[in-house]
Parts: C-alpha cells; sequence; structure tokens
C-alpha cells in the first residue's frame, strides 16, 4: 500500500487542505514511522487529488506528520529531501536558461515582454506553493536585471525614439511584476486597453 497512490477509500469528509490530506494519507497508511516510502505515498495522493502544482516539500510534509505525532526517521526524510531539492533547483535551471535572452542586453518587443512576464509568474505560482525561496529569489533577480537592460536601452541614443518607448514601457511592466507579482497579469491587461498606451502604441490596438 505504501508504495502506491494512498486512496481515500472510507467513507467520511474528503480532505479540504492539503495540510488534511497529508495527514488523511498517512493516517490511511497506518500511522507509520515516517521516512521516504511514506513521505513518496502523500506525495502520490497530493498529486493525484491537488495536481503538481500542489506538492509540498518532504520537510514540509515530515513536518506536518511530526506535528500529528508521527515518528520520523530524519536521516531518511532528510536525505530524501535533500535529493527532492536537487531534482527542483535543475528543472529551475532548465527553465531559467529560457529567460537568459531578456537579459542579453538586446531590444525585445511589447509581445515578447509579455510573454516573459506569464512564463516568470507560471515559475513564479510554481516554486511559490512548496515555498522554495532559493528559487524565488532567482526569478526576482532574472526580473530586476531585465528590467535594469530595458531601462538602459530606453536613454540609448542608439534606437528610435518610438523603440526607446517601448523598452520604457516594458521597464515599467517589469516594476510592477517585481513589486506585486500576483497583480501583474491583471494590471497589464488594463494598461494594455488604456487610451495613452493605444496612442503611444499603435501596433497593440488590432490586439
Amino acid at each position: 500500500m505504501e508504495g502506491k497512490t494512498a486512496k481515500m477509500g472510507r467513507k467520511g469528509p474528503k480532505p479540504r487542505t492539503k495540510r488534511e490530506l497529508i495527514i488523511a494519507t498517512w493516517n490511511h497508511l497506518g500511522r507509520p514511522a515516517v521516512g521516504e516510502k511514506q513521505l513518496r505515498a502523500v506525495q502520490a495522493a497530493i498529486r493525484e487529488q491537488l495536481g503538481k502544482g500542489g506538492l509540498a516539500s518532504p520537510a514540509a510534509m515530515a513536518r506536518v506528520l511530526a506535528d500529528e505525532g508521527a515518528e520520523l526517521r530524519h536521516p531518511e526524510v532528510i536525505e530524501f529531501h535533500a535529493r527532492w531539492r536537487e531534482l527542483q533547483i535543475e528543472s529551475a535551471d532548465k527553465d531559467l536558461k529560457g529567460l537568459n535572452n531578456f537579459i542579453s542586453g538586446k531590444p525585445f518587443r511589447l509581445k515578447q515582454a509579455e510573454s516573459f512576464i506569464r512564463k516568470l509568474e507560471t515559475l513564479r505560482r510554481r516554486a511559490e506553493r512548496p515555498g522554495d525561496q532559493q528559487i524565488l529569489r532567482r526569478l526576482r533577480d532574472v526580473a530586476i536585471s531585465a528590467r535594469q537592460s530595458a531601462q538602459s536601452l530606453a536613454r540609448t541614443r542608439a534606437l528610435t525614439e518610438s523603440a526607446r518607448a517601448e523598452q520604457a514601457e516594458i521597464a515599467q511592466w517589469l516594476g510592477v511584476w517585481i513589486q506585486t507579482p500576483n497583480l501583474s497579469a491583471e494590471w497589464l491587461e488594463l494598461r494594455r486597453r488604456s487610451p495613452e498606451f493605444r496612442k503611444r502604441f499603435a501596433i497593440e490596438k488590432d490586439r
């Protein structure tokens, strides 16, 4: 049972939160001592019911179960968490490589910047769920570098006036994401519909 997804076959209210699901899965396993095998079973249950985006780190799950009185196999939990973190960082590195073009010092268009910000936000939400502060900091650093690049391009005489205005606009978008990432999509939609934006960037009128 532990090596497979622990399905909630017993009657009773369905777990409503991730914490409740972690505890319910452990109870369904028979409240064993917790090591890698048990945490993998909990992860499988979370993935099945909440999707990949709902996953919690092994350390976070272990803390929840310890609060419920579970005996932890500490060395096993620590080793499993370390391997899990390594995989998360490797995955984030691959995603971040695709963002490097935006800090290369080359000018980008508004559509490209919009796509960049959407990807930043997708990665941020993915890292925020398990509370991965290291990846969140790296995403913020990438956004800050991209904003600085856009600000620099907005001041250079090597670009036309309209191109400089576009870079200044992109820098503003990035500034909003850096300050309030969870509101950036809504803000950007309102910004693109504003008369000022439509007048300045005629290319956006038909979007």
